[in-house]
């Protein structure tokens, strides 16, 4: 409760204090006495004060030791040394302890209750100020998740907003991003749950969801979680050390799926993105999120799908509810195989689509359709096409979309957008087959233990998902056994020619564990490579 505590040693001194408080009527009461320093301590924790009237030199504990406890337990109390003129040398002790002030004995009713007053009015300010500062962090605490859904918004789109940088906006959130990849969930049978729940009641199903996803991330601060379409959470993560492979991803967006379903009892399909190392690229793998997401819902549902399983499943193509997915497989290969003529077919068919099933929702429409230009990016960048330049070219097209008043315009601004994205293509038609290129890197840095499908995608500038399901439809293997083969192939040269030892050729061959190495040879050919060497000696 409030007050004013009064520790001196000397009762007189005690009664003749409260007595002036008293008779001027000062307001900050009760009025505590304590006859020593422990006593002091003990009715400050008691009561804690406002105002602490301190004598310097009192038994038990002195004045200066008293307020050095009380200090520890209450910061914000306003202490008034009691001291007389030879107790100077403990009053600049006591300034240390971030007294308000001293008073020399024998205390002056006028100079007591001048200085009472005086700080009365700096509680008065000091409680008020932190009233503001209170509805002020209430208010951004409400407006935090607005914000930030504002943000994964903006960059799953590829906008940005006029004046205020990425990096700004993440500050604001105190979040860091890097190398980030995206999570797209949505409730299995949304349409159902929400012709049954008011909008209130979605309202709290979202915020529920949100809450659940930010409990589950190892760091919160690493990564955005926000709102696009109605029952669906889009998580913007970054992806270092703990979330660096595909498994490390899954394994998080399990996580996510199983919280939510033993929280709510709900069940969601999850598709995830490839990891890009700028946050210009987060639309790619919003694009690659959301066709993993779509292709995993028309089958099961309740699961996990990472975008490189879309490129290498088959689809059901008596399934009528896989529609869509099937003509975005289709159109994505489409434009990889610069079939420019099936492409602008195929966006035609998915546009009529996305009309009719949007027809009396424009902004869905609108949003279809900008999803579907990002994907068609996406697919351009595949071809290898550098990415910086898609992304410039689709930023700009984002950015006329919000001009688009109507279906019919949507519509125009979709077609347009991917005629210029094939023209980019038909540029390029000089460039070697990205296959071909891959397999000559391959053949020159297959000896080195650490080279990896990224690396290769990298260097052919091609998406780590697209390399992967083009080794596969060329060669006829995939890019494991690719490698695998060159590296044994380069072992059994060895074997032949050569008296190195095997643990040498396994390391030269790019295997420094020379278990593995047996492991392969033996897989592949049939034998060990002792037996080999001495078959063919």
């Amino acid at each position: 409760m409030p007050g004013i505590l009064v520790a001196d040693d000397l009762p007189v001194i005690r009664t003749g204090i409260i007595h002036i408080l008293t008779q001027y009527q000062v307001p900050l009461q009760p009025f505590i006495e304590a006859a020593d320093g422990a006593d002091a301590v003990q009715m400050a924790r008691r009561h804690k004060p406002d105002i602490i009237l301190m004598d310097i030199k009192m038994p038990k504990l002195d004045g200066l030791q008293a307020i050095s406890m009380i200090r520890a337990e209450q910061p914000d109390v306003k202490v008034v040394m009691l001291t007389a003129y030879n107790e100077f040398s403990y009053l600049q002790k006591a300034l240390k302890l971030s007294v308000r002030d001293y008073l020399l004995k024998p205390i002056r009713p006028a100079k007591l209750i001048e200085l009472l007053e005086e700080i009365q009015k700096e509680i008065h300010e000091e409680r008020r100020n932190l009233r503001t500062i209170e509805m002020v962090k209430d208010s951004l605490q409400k407006t935090l998740p607005v914000i930030e859904a504002n943000l994964v918004e903006t960059l799953i789109r590829g906008t940005n907003a006029e004046g205020v940088t990425t990096e700004e906006s993440l500050a604001f959130l105190g979040k860091r991003l890097s190398r980030p990849a995206v999570f797209v969930g949505k409730l299995d049978d949304y349409d159902n749950i929400a012709q049954e729940k008011s909008a209130a009641q979605l309202q709290k199903i979202y915020l529920s969801l949100v809450e659940i996803v930010r409990h589950v991330l190892p760091e919160p601060q690493h990564a955005l979680v926000g709102y696009s379409k109605p029952g669906r959470v889009i998580v913007i993560l970054s992806c270092e050390q703990h979330l660096a492979t595909v498994e490390q991803l899954r394994a998080l967006a399990d996580k996510i799926r199983q919280a939510i379903n033993a929280e709510m009892s709900l069940t969601v399909t999850i598709g995830i993105g490839n990891v890009y190392s700028g946050w210009e690229a987060i639309p790619l793998s919003y694009a690659e999120a959301n066709l993993a997401r779509r292709y995993q819902s028309r089958k099961t549902g309740n699961a996990i799908f990472h975008v490189a399983e879309v490129l290498a499943a088959s689809i059901d193509r008596t399934d009528d509810t896989s529609y869509r997915i099937q003509h975005e497989q289709d159109l994505i290969h489409s434009i990889q195989n610069n079939d420019q003529e099936r492409a602008m077919r195929l966006a035609n068919e998915i546009v009529d689509y996305l009309t009719q099933r949007f027809k009396t929702n424009p902004e869905g429409f609108k949003n279809s359709c900008a999803e579907l230009v990002m994907l068609i990016a996406w697919a351009v960048i595949g071809t290898g096409i550098e990415q910086h330049n898609v992304l410039k070219i689709s930023h700009h097209q984002v950015m006329n979309l919000n001009s688009q008043q109507n279906m019919q315009e949507v519509r125009t601004w979709t077609m347009n957008s991917l005629a210029e994205f094939l023209a980019v293509l038909q540029v390029r038609t000089h460039k070697k087959n990205a296959v071909s290129q891959a397999v000559e890197y391959l053949q020159a840095n297959y000896r080195r233990a650490n080279i990896s499908l990224q690396e290769v995608a990298d260097a052919v500038y091609l998406s780590q998902s697209y390399l992967a399901w083009q080794f596969k439809a060329t060669l006829g293997v995939s890019y494991v056994k690719y490698l695998t083969s060159l590296r044994i192939e380069e072992a059994k040269r060895l074997l032949r020619n050569t008296d190195l030892s095997i643990v040498a050729i396994a390391e030269k061959v790019g295997y420094p564990n020379v278990t593995n190495f047996y492991r392969h040879f033996q897989r592949l050919q049939g034998t060990t490579p002792a037996a080999y060497r001495q078959k063919e000696a």
